[in-house]
């Protein structure tokens, strides 16, 4: 019974895979018993156009059957390979966002950690700015330590403040954009 089952199993995936030959087995099977029947019915009686039509009048239709079963089936499959696409971009897409909501945990989680120094350059950068009033190079430069900070304090409370992130997919790719409207560079 195995040998059967495995049989039918392989014929079975051999015409899924290859409609067309299905369909002409059936069309040329059809082909032999309507020209059996026709020399049959030549040899017993006179036979004139419309009985050669009648014999096989069905042919053209069983052709015509036979590539729209094969249309079917590609259209099956190429539908069936859009799916399975759809479904990659999906997870493709999932795991950009858990990797992102990952970044932003771990950038909340190190905010503290990057916080407490920066409190340090912000107060040594002020206590070193009214104690060197007197060099405007020096007081250049800690204006621009100090800015810096505070650039990098501000882009870290904004992006641990954002709760949500969005992919959104484009002709281009897929683009992930921030909670708030205006994100600073």
């Amino acid at each position: 019974m195995s040998v059967l089952k495995r049989t039918y199993t392989v014929v079975k995936e051999f015409f899924i895979k290859y409609p067309a030959v299905l369909s002409g087995y059936i069309i040329y099977l059809y082909f032999f018993f309507a020209t059996m029947d026709f020399y049959q019915n030549v040899k017993d009686e006179s036979h004139s156009v419309l009985d050669l039509f009648q014999n096989f009048d069905a042919l053209l239709w069983m052709w015509l059957l036979s590539y729209a079963l094969v249309k079917i089936i590609d259209y099956r499959a190429k539908l069936l390979q859009r799916e399975k696409d759809e479904i990659i971009r999906q997870r493709e897409i999932e795991l950009k966002e858990t990797q992102l909501n990952t970044l932003h945990e771990v950038v909340r989680a190190l905010q503290h950690d990057i916080n407490n120094p920066l409190t340090i350059i912000f107060a040594y950068s002020r206590k070193a700015e009214r104690s060197a009033t007197e060099n405007p190079e020096v007081l250049e430069f800690i204006k621009e330590i100090r800015e810096s900070a505070d650039r990098i304090a501000k882009s870290l409370a904004d992006f641990s403040r954002a709760q949500t992130y969005q992919t959104v997919t484009t002709p281009f790719g897929p683009i992930t954009s921030h909670g708030k409207e205006n994100v600073p560079s």
